[in-house]
């Protein structure tokens, strides 16, 4: 009898492990290598046609389900020339693929600089912020330290006048971030964004 309740006891225990949620490793590697402060000084040394930059991506909401990720890109001159600020959440689309859904966030004055003090986007909740429709980058894993990632043609439609449509794609390493944003209009012309390369940013710290 003894041995039969064991059996239970273990049977229903691994069950209860096996329900748990799985940590997801590449995931969780995706969001570590896209965490910190990066630079694109070395860049603009090479080609001074790039605007000299500084681009930062804090975890927030830890204690909140999935990976959210507060990300400014900001003038490293003058410090409150801020050209984006977004909250980017992470997650898997499918067994091969992670995908990346960006918020504009409504009184976006009001967290400049917001890395410098996390906690003051605890008063966020998504209600109060305006999903990026259509945005939505997907990320596919070809190494074991590099992912690449891109929007879906036509998708991201774009506020900007000229502008029908922006296309975004990535490149992830280690401690390599690379960005290339690109505007066409309703020809398929490119017609906003740098036409020779994308901007190449170095990590300079990890958060």
């Amino acid at each position: 009898m003894k041995q039969l309740l064991l059996f239970f006891f273990l049977s229903t225990l691994l069950l209860s492990c096996n329900s748990q949620k799985t940590h997801d490793i590449e995931l969780d590697s995706l969001v570590t290598m896209l965490v910190g402060k990066f630079s694109n000084k070395e860049q603009v040394k090479d080609d001074a046609s790039f605007a000299y930059l500084n681009l930062i991506n804090i975890r927030i909401w830890q204690d909140r389900p999935g990976y959210w990720v507060y990300s400014e890109v900001f003038d490293a001159k003058q410090d409150e020339y801020i050209y984006s600020q977004r909250i980017v959440h992470y997650e898997r689309a499918d067994s091969s693929r992670f995908k990346s859904t960006s918020y504009s966030i409504r009184n976006v004055k009001d967290y400049q600089s917001g890395w410098n003090n996390p906690k003051v986007f605890n008063k966020l909740t998504l209600d109060s912020l305006i999903i990026r429709t259509g945005c939505e980058v997907y990320f596919n894993k070809k190494t074991s330290t590099i992912y690449s990632g891109k929007t879906i043609k036509g998708s991201c439609i774009s506020t900007i006048k000229s502008i029908d449509y922006i296309t975004s794609s990535f490149v992830v390493s280690k401690d390599k971030i690379s960005i290339w944003t690109r505007g066409y209009n309703h020809k398929g012309k490119q017609v906003w964004g740098k036409f020779k390369g994308p901007y190449k940013y170095k990590k300079v710290f990890k958060n």
